[in-house]
């Protein structure tokens, strides 16, 4: 589910505030060490749904957000420092 949400708001995004392709735009961002910022703005789709799994007791799935966005916050540490 985080994947699949952040994948869709990072793509959209682009497409949305881009005239280039997505992947011209990834390059782009990429090559101008952006691409975190990116994915850290397409993650912000994964809040909304964080808090309909805490409201309807779907307390693994919430888990399973959490540890998502662990991960893309280690995924953006490293595209900082490369």
């Amino acid at each position: 589910m985080g994947l699949v949400l952040t994948l869709v708001g990072t793509s959209g995004f682009t497409l949305f505030f881009s005239d280039e392709s997505l992947l011209g735009s990834i390059q782009i961002l990429y090559i101008e060490n952006k691409l975190g910022s990116l994915i850290s703005i397409g993650a912000l789709l994964n809040l909304p749904v964080f808090f309909v799994f805490i409201n309807q007791y779907r307390y693994d799935r919430a888990y399973g957000l959490v540890f998502f966005s662990l991960f893309l916050v280690a995924l953006i540490a490293i595209l900082k420092f490369i």
